[in-house]
């Protein structure tokens, strides 16, 4: 749905030069791209300024729009080659490698796959989260918050696919955890409810 409206927005930018649907893909994208940015440069001025660089030139080529087939994973992966690019023009020598990278993002989106679990639950899973390693949860949040695919992740990360995928099972088995952790600890708290009232 998320993605066949970036297509007509695409769509009316390519055919109409329509600044309007600009602003919409810009309000729609900038949130994603801005913490991998951030997560790249370490720094958030920096990030803002590679982000709306890249969305400068998005607009100067705009008449190529069609041809993107997926317009975030082209956005991340012009985003990644022009932080790497302004690292470089700003002479760092020693910049961290993405496995490194503190990751900003922001908070677990809730949807409607986790929208029935409750907020102690919530909780726990960004807790859990948070605690992965920095490459581990950098490609969780790619995957499930980007909607990237695990070849996409592994091309823009410079990674095996086969690397994402165990990744992502070490993320998930983790949060699972978790997830039974607090569950279990609901249980609890509820029986002693039940034998208390």
């Amino acid at each position: 749905m998320i993605d066949a409206n970036l297509h007509t927005i695409c769509q009316k930018i390519t055919k109409g030069d329509d600044q309007g649907a600009f602003g919409e893909l810009f309000s729609l994208l900038y949130p994603k791209l801005l913490p991998f940015a951030v997560s790249i440069l370490n720094s958030r001025e920096s990030g803002e300024e590679v982000v709306e660089d890249v969305f400068v030139k998005l607009w100067q080529n705009r008449k190529m729009l069609d041809a993107i087939k997926n317009i975030k994973y082209y956005l991340l992966v012009a985003v990644k080659h022009t932080s790497l690019d302004y690292l470089n023009r700003e002479k760092k020598t020693q910049h961290e490698s993405l496995e490194n990278i503190d990751l900003e993002f922001g908070d677990f989106e809730l949807n409607p796959e986790n929208a029935l679990i409750s907020r102690e639950n919530i909780v726990a899973i960004q807790k859990e989260i948070e605690s992965l390693p920095n490459r581990c949860k950098l490609i969780f949040r790619l995957v499930k918050e980007n909607g990237l695919k695990y070849k996409e992740v592994g091309e823009l990360l410079n990674i095996s696919t086969k690397t994402v995928e165990t990744q992502m099972t070490i993320a998930l088995s983790r949060i699972g955890s978790a997830l039974r952790k607090q569950l279990a600890a609901e249980g609890t708290t509820d029986l002693k409810k039940l034998k208390e009232g």
